[in-house]
């Protein structure tokens, strides 16, 4: 097969050093999160929800407190290689920074495994009193006291938002309604493994109006809106020179149902759509690429989550969802985040050979998506809480499937208008004190199933980690991981001044070691806490 019918699936593969924004399940998330979400399986974190759930004592002032989480990591590759001005010599030991030479440390890549997650930080002040709740926040992805300072990175402040809810008595019922305003993050389909979403994050400044309502001891019916706007400017590269800073609107929605029976099920409908009709961001009159164009660009997203607990069984977590874009490359980059993309573009990017030629690819087409996670664990065999046994055993069987079918304009040099990619893996995590735990996890991703082989890479990792006490909200770890990888699976690489050899593969960072295997070793060392 050419070499460009899977051009776009190199830009995603070969990833390095482009670091994630949101990773990590934090209490940011639990504060702006729309709805419990079923499946979310990791310990919560320090933090309430929204909407509080009716349940702050009543005072007559405000309550205010700080929350916050950070992730520090050092991630070192190891390799034996050539030196780069001496090719001839024989190979020596090089010690890299870790996310630059392997292939799944790009949040934005179907490729991520969260093994080598990157650098964040964030917090948050909070005032609340009886049925209100405000909040402002700062975050950043890259730790800039530790050398190279990447302004980008500094997202301060990040989100700020107002939440009033509540209670009232209707045909016997006793609901709750709650309206959020402001910036947020809700979310749905979230998958902790991966730290992505099969349904959708909204990074929107907009409201959401949600309605709780108990049908009995333990059925509850929730309903969630949401209507909002992500702020773009990045398109207007598309523009010709001179270039004009502009900002629009990329315009988005969401309707969420969830049905949930106690602790022993929660099932959840979902519907989205993301969509622009600002002109200000596409002024352009070249043909393709104009405001006709634009507004004819959507991500639409249908789908579904379920969780199923049941006694000794333990949990499993099932979301299908099903999207459909249309000239994504429209939609900027930023607004709805799902499926390890941050927004249209990032859709057309990743999964619909989208690199910037309107001739190969307008960045249509669709995805048909499915997500699972199984969790037991040794007290729950034995019909126990969590954390009875000693040593407690966890068990995690997980996995992420996408089948795209790209939309291809006609006389597109791009051969391949249909693939697969699957990635799967399983952990086990024993605690035999409060304070230790040792976690054995193995990882495979196909990232072209079919007849492309050698795109495909295995990892194997051993991590112990030191806690204060049982799965508290501090740790320190190290961990080593051991990759095998395809013959495809190699690195990309930049000319001298920089300019990526691959349009759009600004992720990646070959170098004079383009088209060589990436590191197979990483060891790393990172602390955490949220509070």
């Amino acid at each position: 097969m050419p070499q460009k019918s899977l051009a776009f699936l190199v830009l995603g593969a070969v990833s390095a050093a482009h670091p994630a924004r949101a990773q990590e399940l934090t209490s940011e998330d639990r504060e702006s999160e729309a709805v419990g979400t079923a499946g979310a399986n990791e310990p919560a974190v320090a933090g309430p929800t929204p909407e509080a759930e009716a349940a702050v004592a009543p005072s007559e002032g405000w309550q205010t407190y700080v929350s916050g989480y950070f992730r520090a990591p050092l991630a070192i590759g190891i390799s034996p290689r050539r030196s780069p001005d001496n090719p001839a010599a024989p190979a020596e030991m090089q010690l890299s920074y870790g996310p630059t030479r392997t292939v799944d440390a790009n949040y934005y890549s179907f490729a991520y495994t969260r093994l080598q997650e990157q650098d964040w930080a964030e917090f948050f002040v909070h005032a609340r009193k009886e049925h209100v709740h405000a909040a402002i926040g700062g975050m950043g992805y890259w730790l800039q006291s530790t050398g190279f300072r990447n302004n980008d990175a500094a997202w301060t402040p990040g989100l700020a938002y107002l939440t009033l809810d509540t209670d009232f008595e209707l045909a016997g019922l006793k609901p709750n309604i709650a309206l959020t305003g402001g910036a947020f993050w809700p979310k749905f389909g979230a998958f902790p493994k991966y730290d992505t979403y099969t349904l959708g994050q909204f990074r929107q400044l907009g409201e959401q109006l949600k309605l709780t309502v108990p049908l009995g001891p333990e059925v509850t019916l929730t309903l969630v809106q949401g209507f909002g706007s992500a702020r773009d400017g990045s398109s207007n590269i598309l523009a010709p020179p001179p270039y004009q800073a502009t900002v629009g609107l990329v315009l988005l929605h969401y309707e969420h149902v969830q049905l949930s029976y106690g602790e022993h099920l929660d099932i959840a409908l979902h519907y989205n759509g993301e969509w622009t009709r600002d002109p200000n961001l596409y002024q352009s009159t070249v043909v393709g690429r104009s405001f006709s164009n634009a507004s004819e660009a959507y991500v639409t997203t249908i789908g579904a989550e379920a969780t199923v607990r049941a006694p000794f069984l333990g949990s499993l977590w099932v979301s299908p969802s099903y999207i459909r874009v249309k000239n994504g490359w429209a939609l900027g980059e930023a607004g709805t985040e799902v499926m390890h993309s941050l927004s249209g573009e990032g859709l057309a990017t990743n999964y619909l050979a989208w690199s910037g030629s309107l001739t190969d690819s307008t960045g249509s087409g669709k995805l048909l998506n499915i997500g699972f996670l199984y969790e037991n664990t040794l007290s729950g065999i034995q019909g126990k809480p969590r954390g009875s046994a000693s040593p407690e055993v966890t068990l995690n069987v997980f996995g992420l499937f996408t089948d795209v079918t790209l939309d291809l304009p006609e006389g597109s040099v791009i051969s391949q208008d249909h693939i697969g990619q699957f990635k799967y893996g399983a952990d086990v995590q024993v605690q035999p004190l409060d304070w230790l735990s040792v976690m054995l996890r193995w990882d495979e991703v196909n990232y072209n199933l079919g007849d492309h082989p050698g795109y495909v890479f295995s990892a194997i990792t051993p991590r112990v980690t030191f806690w204060t006490h049982f799965l508290s909200g501090e740790s320190l770890y190290i961990q080593y991981s051991r990759y095998r990888y395809g013959g495809n699976m190699t690195l990309a690489g930049r000319w001298p001044w920089g300019t990526p050899l691959v349009a759009g593969s600004d992720i990646v960072q070959g170098g004079t070691y383009a088209g060589h295997k990436p590191d197979m070793d990483v060891v790393r060392l990172q602390a955490s806490v949220s509070f």
